[in-house]
């Protein structure tokens, strides 16, 4: 996993040096977690935001560095330890779009690792955890105008954590789906 993201960083980095500034884009949006499977902590549905930077190496392929924050609130076994705060930082996506011709719609398939904390919330009860996961998703680019772009995605993660550093059970999966919107600049 470690040598996929280094591989990923050195192709960005590389690619970057010899880029033309047109192949830019920033963004902020909102973020959404549904956990699809019920580990510990159980969470409800959460919501956040996300900050990212995307670089376009060809017409079809760019790389994605993204930080996202989100607030869970605990159910079931969980109940009652709440502001469990989800954090990917940062989450690294590759991306293959599908179409090559000129249009105002940009679909693409992504698939991506990143680095992953959830916080203590609201109980000491062990929620806490860091490690890292895999994801695959969905999602689509409308550009408004040559610099400006709205567009969704959806993408589930599966995230391995490491929740103590002692005892025989310490550690933990979560399986969310994350759903975003965001604004992208382009530069």
């Amino acid at each position: 996993m470690k040598k996929i993201v280094l591989c990923l960083t050195i192709v960005a980095l590389l690619v970057a040096a010899n880029a033309s500034a047109e192949n830019f884009t920033v963004g902020v949006g909102p973020v959404g977690n549904i956990f699809v499977v019920d580990t510990r902590p159980e969470l409800n549905p959460g919501i956040g935001g996300q900050f990212f930077f995307d670089y376009r190496w060809s017409p079809q392929i760019s790389t994605q560095f993204s930080v996202i924050v989100t607030t869970q609130n605990g159910k079931g076994i969980s109940s009652g330890d709440d502001s469990i705060i989800f954090f990917g930082i940062p989450s690294i996506d590759l991306k293959y779009y599908l179409m090559s011709n000129e249009s105002h719609w940009d679909p693409y398939l992504m698939v991506g690792v990143g680095f992953y904390l959830v916080s203590e919330g609201s109980q000491n009860n062990g929620s806490q955890g860091v490690g890292i996961g895999a994801n695959a998703g969905l999602g689509c680019d409308y550009f408004l105008s040559e610099k400006w772009s709205v567009g969704a995605s959806g993408s589930f993660r599966s995230i391995g954590l490491i929740t103590s550093t002692t005892g025989s059970n310490n550690g933990t999966a979560v399986f969310p789906f994350t759903m975003t919107g965001y604004v992208g600049f382009h530069f």
